[in-house]
């Protein structure tokens, strides 16, 4: 037989029988120019797919056909040494049984262990009292009233929220306040805590985004946090604060805001568990229509928030939320840029046609400060990709995100 009969044979591809022939498993004839596979190699290939499938390597099934091969496995010596080897590898694959075995174990005790330490019963939280204050119509800056109050200790569980002057009305569900949602394409549907969605993300935009993560806590960490609003909006694509409140000071108050609701339910049910009594509101809002009264907000978080908002908004966010800042307002965060000639810029308008044409390009962070009366303090680069996961469904493959770290104060 001629390679490829022979590979076939043994439902093998022909670069893996010239493998075997480099190792010198394999000893073909050649003639004239083409290798011949006779009954010898036919034999030692029957050999190699058996000891294959008893876990040897090919090295030790290389050590095997060379006794066979002197001795013909026909006197006591050769066949003893072929004995001593199965037995060999009869008590290793034990061992490795016995190791695995104690594994699994180690593996179920720990998914119970995980089962009974995150999954118990959680006691339903709800807003604190301290944000009513907070919460005004973003139409005409009125406070809201607050009717229909179902109480738990200290905290809003269910309630009505309304203004008197307008006819804007929000509703408070399960501790989080829910706003009326713009039309179902101003929103991401997808976000970083579905399960689904986090298969796709690359461990490279993970680590950059820690790393960025990092800087933002820095930053806070230099700041006088006591009763201030710390706020990070349009938690879909990544979410800051949740991991490192814990470091800052304890009577920070903190708002997290976005237009899915199965995320901020996760984004809830993980800080219930970890920090039970941190002070935090959340707010179900597609747009940056936020109810809050203006001038209330001391620190901004973007985990490439602006970023997020600008794939379904014409706007740019700062025109949003600049009202909600004062004087002395920080803005610190994270986005990621590309170049100007980059395809990706040209699939992202193509698959969010609505969203703001500068969105990603090299001008677009300073213009979206701009707007706001805000300008870069500091500037850091976290790193870069060419390979974020399909999660960012408008990255084409080889083109680098440059992520970029930066803390901004008004002019």
């Amino acid at each position: 037989m001629l390679i490829g009969k022979f590979a076939e044979k043994f439902n093998v591809k022909t670069d893996t029988i010239r493998y075997y022939m480099e190792l010198g498993l394999l000893i073909p004839k050649k003639k004239n120019h083409y290798y011949e596979f006779d009954a010898t190699c036919v034999e030692d290939m029957k050999w190699i797919t058996e000891l294959k499938s008893y876990y040897f390597t090919l090295q030790e099934i290389n050590n095997i056909l060379a006794i066979k091969r002197v001795t013909s496995l026909s006197n006591k010596e050769g066949v003893g040494f072929l004995i001593q080897m199965l037995e060999e590898k009869k008590r290793s694959l034990t061992v490795e049984v016995e190791h695995t075995n104690q594994a699994i174990n180690a593996i179920s005790n720990k998914i119970t262990e995980i089962n009974n330490e995150q999954y118990g019963e959680l006691e339903t939280t709800g807003m604190a009292f301290d944000f009513i204050s907070l919460l005004y119509c973003p139409t005409c800056q009125e406070a809201l009233e607050l009717q229909n109050v179902n109480t738990k200790g200290q905290r809003i569980i269910t309630g009505d929220l309304s203004c008197s002057v307008c006819d804007y009305s929000a509703k408070i569900q399960e501790g989080i306040v829910i706003t009326e949602h713009l039309n179902k394409d101003s929103f991401n549907p997808f976000y970083i805590y579905d399960i689904e969605m986090l298969k796709t993300v690359q461990s490279s935009f993970i680590s950059i985004s820690e790393k960025a993560g990092l800087y933002i806590k820095e930053q806070l960490l230099k700041q006088p946090l006591k009763n201030k609003i710390i706020v990070e909006t349009n938690v879909e694509t990544y979410v800051f604060l949740n991991k490192y409140a814990a470091d800052l000071d304890p009577e920070a108050r903190y708002i997290f805001t976005g237009s899915t609701l199965s995320m901020l339910k996760m984004l809830k049910t993980k800080i219930d568990q970890t920090q039970p009594d941190l002070h935090v509101l959340y707010v179900l809002n597609s747009g940056l229509n936020l109810p809050f009264k203006h001038g209330s907000i001391d620190y901004l978080i973007d985990s490439y928030s602006f970023n997020e908002y600008s794939l379904f908004h014409r706007t740019l966010p700062m025109k949003q939320l600049s009202p909600y800042l004062h004087t002395n307002s920080l803005i610190v965060g994270c986005y990621f840029q590309y170049e100007e000639k980059a395809k990706t810029l040209l699939k992202l308008k193509a698959l969010h046609p609505n969203g703001h044409p500068d969105n990603l390009k090299i001008n677009y962070m300073m213009e979206n400060l701009q707007l706001g009366n805000f300008h870069m303090s500091d500037k850091e680069k976290v790193g870069q990709t060419t390979d974020p996961g399909k999660y960012i469904k408008y990255h084409v493959p080889g083109e680098a995100a440059k992520f970029y770290n930066y803390t901004a104060l008004r002019s």
